[in-house]
């Protein structure tokens, strides 16, 4: 509930510091307005909305059981945010930057440690979110304007998942000497 809360508070900051200039605060959403959208509310909200919303909707996802979809939405969170923050590197560092970064510790830490107990799970569901980014349109940060931004980061995500993969291994150790579930 606390991260619940916290992500709220993200949310309104965003309301109220967002340097897309031209987009209205009709695009950030709150999430008791996204818990309570149609699937084509939902789809519009994310495909149109400030990347933050996709960590709301990966937090209420994970909350609500649904912990491999909140995962993958988190993952796409993750490409359109960096994306977002590479393409407009003048953003006050107490806005959208901080903002990210709150929203990786609060957000990411429950969902890395759940998905990291399974290594192949783990990777499928990168994969999935890569695929979903590149299935569908971002008008919040239009990916055909920002194909060099995009293929950064997603190549950062490659990186990762090469990492997972060769050094499996070893991050099932760290996990279980942490205490963490390995499945």
């Amino acid at each position: 509930m606390k991260r619940f809360v916290l992500i709220s508070l993200c949310l309104f900051v965003v309301g109220c510091t967002s340097a897309k200039k031209n987009m209205s605060s009709d695009y950030i959403v709150q999430p008791s307005e996204l818990s309570n959208m149609s699937a084509s509310e939902v789809e519009s909200t994310m495909l149109n909305g400030h990347p933050a919303t996709y960590f709301t909707r990966a937090g209420i996802l994970f909350s609500e059981g649904e912990k491999r979809e909140g995962v993958k939405w988190f993952y796409i969170g993750q490409i359109r945010y960096r994306a977002y923050l590479q393409a407009n590197p003048s953003l006050k560092p107490s806005g959208d930057p901080a903002l990210f970064s709150a929203l990786m510790h609060t957000v990411g830490t429950p969902l890395n440690q759940y998905i990291g107990g399974d290594i192949d799970e783990w990777i499928a569901t990168i994969d999935e979110a890569v695929q979903w980014h590149n299935d569908n349109q971002y008008y919040f940060l239009d990916k055909d304007s920002n194909e060099e931004i995009y293929a950064f980061v997603l190549s950062g995500l490659e990186d990762l998942k090469k990492h997972i993969v060769d050094n499996r291994d070893f991050i099932r150790n760290q996990r279980a000497e942490k205490g963490l579930e390995n499945r």
